[in-house]
């Protein structure tokens, strides 16, 4: 309780009124038995001098009687017993008596009223804080419920209240960010959807052509196989091209585990390869692979295979006949690296900063739909890695993979 800031401050005002109050009333007491020695001094005097005016041989007498620590009040007491005045409250006829009673109940009326007052103002200030910060908290929620979020109850002082308002901030922090991100989705699940459909459309209106074409029966033999291999082409590419987007919004949804396991560099390359093995003997090209043996990583196995078949195919597309493709692999105490380079065109400078973003192709290539690499991008960076990319003007490319380790 007493690690909230507020019944710190409370707890401290509260015992500050109350030790005011018992300085206050020490002090008054102290003021009223003054009063009463005074009293005490006035009546002795008035006896004495009464006494002493008709027996002046008695005033030593009297003054040592009352300085006399051992007084015998017995006898007195029947005296005044006598007269009717042995009780306190026959003392009442005195105009002093009067007067002290009278302060007495000043006094103590006056410290009751003062600490009451004390504590009831340090309990309405605190009360009227907390109300105004919960009030604060109201206004904030009215303004993120409304869609403002530039109103912010930050708050970092220590206490109860504070802690609420820092969580009701992070909270309301948290569900902007994914109202953005929301948002942020949606933008981009319109702009896959019209470019799938920009894709898709292309090959669905060349075949809508040729198929046109195929119903005329003036076409010969060779024209129709040749129509309904283009035909098959374009078939092909839409699969691929459905298959791809399959695959990125799995991943871009988060629906895969992307599991870990040692698997070696090189089997991990080769395997990548075998997809586009005729293609890269249709064109004479040849694959140069360059590591130790034995390296290992960790990885998810099919996923980093297809990320690496996607850069291969692009090195593969990129690259004249009879051109080599070079693959280095090794690691260092960061991460484990793969390089692919290419002898092809390359990439303009302009272009580098756009390769890996999805559906974009450059000028050279009009075939390219453009997802490839960010596919392989996105499946990289997933599993802590990132891809790189060196290229200048006729003189080829290069994609270098890192995968970092996990260091502790």
């Amino acid at each position: 309780m007493f690690e909230n800031k507020e019944i710190k401050k409370l707890t401290f005002f509260s015992i500050l009124s109350f030790l005011l109050g018992l300085g206050m009333l020490f002090t008054f007491h102290n003021i009223t038995y003054n009063l009463y020695k005074t009293n005490l001094v006035e009546n002795n005097s008035y006896l004495i001098e009464k006494i002493v005016e008709k027996h002046p041989e008695l005033e030593e007498e009297m003054i040592k009687l009352l300085t006399d620590q051992k007084l015998e009040t017995e006898k007195g007491r029947r005296i005044l017993e006598k007269y009717g005045l042995d009780k306190i409250d026959s003392l009442d006829f005195l105009e002093n008596m009067h007067t002290l009673k009278f302060n007495m109940f000043f006094y103590d009326l006056f410290f009751v009223l003062f600490y009451f007052i004390c504590i009831i103002s340090v309990y309405l200030l605190f009360i009227k804080k907390q109300y105004q910060k919960v009030e604060e908290m109201n206004q904030y929620m009215v303004s993120v419920l409304n869609g403002d979020y530039r109103f912010h109850i930050r708050d970092y002082e220590e206490g109860a209240m504070s802690r609420l308002r820092s969580d009701i901030y992070r909270i309301t922090t948290r569900l902007k960010n994914q109202k953005e991100d929301v948002l942020k989705d949606k933008k981009n699940l319109e702009d896959v959807l019209s470019d799938i459909s920009h894709q898709l459309k292309t090959p669905l209106t060349s075949m809508y052509v040729i198929n046109d074409v195929l119903y005329e029966d003036t076409l010969k033999e060779k024209e129709k196989k040749e129509l309904l291999t283009k035909n098959r082409k374009q078939l092909e590419r839409i699969e691929w091209l459905v298959t791809s987007l399959l695959k990125i919004s799995r991943i871009d949804s988060g629906t895969i585990t992307l599991k870990k396991e040692e698997i070696k560099v090189k089997e991990l390359i080769e395997k990548s390869l075998e997809p586009i093995t005729i293609a890269l003997e249709l064109k004479d090209q040849e694959v140069e692979i360059q590591g130790k043996e034995n390296l290992t990583i960790n990885c998810d196995r099919n996923w980093t295979r297809e990320a690496l078949l996607n850069i291969l195919k692009n090195a593969h597309e990129h690259s004249p006949e009879k051109a080599k493709i070079s693959i280095s692999y090794g690691t260092n105490a960061l991460y484990t690296f793969i390089k692919i380079t290419d002898k092809g065109e390359g990439i303009e400078e302009k272009d580098l900063k756009k390769v890996f973003k999805r559906f974009y192709k450059g000028n050279h290539n009009k075939e390219s739909i453009g997802i490839g690499l960010n596919m392989a991008y996105t499946i990289i960076e997933k599993q802590n890695g990132t891809i790189e990319v060196d290229s200048k003007k006729e003189k080829g490319t290069t994609f270098t993979i890192k995968l970092f380790k996990n260091i502790y």
